[in-house]
């Protein structure tokens, strides 16, 4: 914002308390000389750091929104190493699993047939 004081000495506005708030009123002639100043460019070096402030804080906001998507980008490259190995382990699970479950049923059978086998030899040797 700019101050009325910058202007000039003789464009002293009318200053009005509206809701407890100082607002400054120019005629329109002083309206006029203010805007031909503006135009002239005398008075641009408060735009022209507003500007940059604004420009600055955009980069800044650029700046944070990039590493934000790089971070997440990352994150999501994270996310599905651990899925896949995840996958890899159930895979492995699954094989190990097959695996017992094939060492328990030749278990059974070995168990069947020496049972079996208990039988026919114990009947050879009752019926000798």
């Amino acid at each position: 914002m700019m101050s009325y004081i910058s202007i000039s000495q003789d464009l002293v506005p009318k200053v009005q308390q509206i809701e407890n708030k100082k607002h400054y009123c120019f005629t329109i002639a002083q309206s006029r000389e203010i805007a031909k100043l503006l135009e002239l460019g005398k008075y641009n070096d408060s735009l022209v750091h507003n500007l940059s402030l604004t420009n600055q804080r955009f980069q800044l906001l650029t700046q944070k929104k990039d590493s934000i998507i790089s971070f997440q980008s990352d994150k999501l490259k994270n996310y599905s190493m651990v899925e896949q190995n995840n996958d890899k382990t159930i895979l492995l699970l699954e094989e190990r699993l097959a695996r017992e479950k094939k060492k328990v049923k030749r278990g059974k059978l070995h168990k069947i047939l020496l049972g079996i086998s208990l039988v026919a030899l114990g009947t050879l040797v009752i019926s000798n």
